[in-house]
């Protein structure tokens, strides 16, 4: 009798689980400006201009380091890459509260972004490497649940430091909780067992990378899906304390449901793609589905966010999260799945760098636009127009999602 061969064991729960906290420590240090800022603009005087470019500066050195952060993630061990990430990040954001200044405090989110830019090129590696098909959605979405969660807890957390301590103190204490991820990370890698994909693979050239056209179509569905996203996560605190009249602790309270509900958005997506493949499913369904479903609930919520007041533009800003939460793990798992793994940790880093770039962009934009207009209404309607053209980048310019045969490219 024929026996079905076992299928391989896979990602454990473990490395998933550390995985997931470190993109939730990386998030809730990257936002710690955000939840600074009804503060410290009073503090440092900065006008919208200024406090744009403050929370812009992370991005330009995150983003360009991308392509050196996936290279780095496929030739070295990713135990030491993401330690010493994690290292530089937490000691950047405990120094971002000795800041005197505009400028030293622009430097230090220089170097936070250098810090962080290795967290989602590594992950994609880790994930390609380990994970089986149907296991990739559930663990590219506890990721991205760190992603959420990560700017619920700093700012929930975050918002009391800030009214009983005041600014200084939220990136002193984010920064030292980051620092203690490295203990678990070190000892499991330190006791794990030899896994099946430990063996190395011959990476495909950024040469071949850069000649595929559908990594040139993810690079702008995730710029154009970050933009709302960024804008999201910088301008929330400032948009509910300034626009919505909430205390700090109202805004903390706030923004932190806002940001769970994406967490849960963002993990259920990820499940249930998983289940559709395993219940046979076509993989182009299981993973675009969401991904355009989400899109288009964050454009409606976007639009009301941007015409309402009070409850209304809390149900249209949390409408805009739950739709990001929904695309946000596929955006990633889409890409692991074009790349494979022989090029999983390049591919991310140029895919992550382009999308990167909206945080740049978007902070910038929405404070010059919140300064000529006095709302956020033209910035909602921006986002909203990225967002669509996310959907078009998706469903047109990647299309079929399937493992590209490099080896016949």
């Amino acid at each position: 009798m024929n026996r079905r061969p076992a299928m391989p064991a896979g990602i454990g729960a473990r490395m998933i689980v550390l995985l997931g906290l470190a993109t939730l420590l990386n998030y809730a240090d990257r936002g710690s400006l955000s939840t600074a800022a009804p503060v410290l603009t009073v503090g440092f005087g900065l006008d919208g201009k200024h406090m744009g470019l403050l929370l812009s500066a992370f991005f330009w050195t995150y983003a360009l380091a991308q392509p050196l952060a996936g290279w780095v993630a496929q030739r070295y061990p990713t135990r030491v890459v993401l330690a010493v990430g994690v290292a530089t990040w937490s000691v950047a954001t405990i120094a971002c509260g000795l800041a005197v200044g505009f400028a030293s405090l622009f430097a230090l989110r220089l170097v936070l972004g250098l810090g962080e830019a290795v967290i989602f090129p590594a992950t994609a590696q880790i994930i390609a490497d380990r994970a089986r098909e149907d296991q990739r959605g559930k663990a590219n979405a506890v990721s991205m649940m760190g992603l959420a969660l990560g700017p619920t807890l700093g700012v929930i957390v975050g918002a009391q430091i800030l009214a009983t301590w005041g600014w200084r103190a939220v990136f002193v204490t984010l920064g030292a909780v980051s620092l203690l991820w490295l203990i678990p990370w070190l000892l499991y890698r330190k006791t794990a067992a030899p896994d099946r994909h430990d063996e190395p693979v011959i990476p495909v050239s950024y040469a071949l990378l850069l000649r595929e056209p559908r990594l040139w179509g993810a690079c702008l569905g995730q710029f154009c899906y970050a933009y709302p996203a960024y804008m999201l996560l910088t301008w929330l605190p400032l948009y509910l304390t300034q626009q919505q009249h909430l205390s700090l602790t109202g805004m903390g309270w706030a923004s932190g449901a806002i940001y769970l509900i994406q967490a849960g958005m963002a993990l259920a997506s990820g499940v249930g793609s998983d289940a559709a493949i395993r219940r046979g499913i076509s993989l182009t369904v299981a993973r675009q589905a969401p991904l355009v479903g989400g899109l288009t609930i964050a454009i409606v919520g976007l639009l009301i966010a941007g015409t309402r007041t009070g409850d209304g533009a809390l149900v249209g800003v949390t409408l805009m999260a739950g739709g990001i939460g929904l695309c946000q793990s596929m955006i990633f798992t889409v890409g692991q799945n074009l790349a494979g793994r022989r090029a999983a940790g390049r591919w991310m880093g140029i895919q992550n760098m382009a999308g990167n770039f909206a945080g740049v962009v978007a902070p910038i934009v929405t404070g010059a636009l919140v300064d000529a207009t006095g709302d956020f209404l033209a910035a909602f309607v921006a986002a909203a127009a990225f967002a669509f053209a996310a959907v078009a980048s998706w469903l047109w310019l990647v299309g079929p999602v399937s493992e590209l045969s490099w080896e016949l490219a």
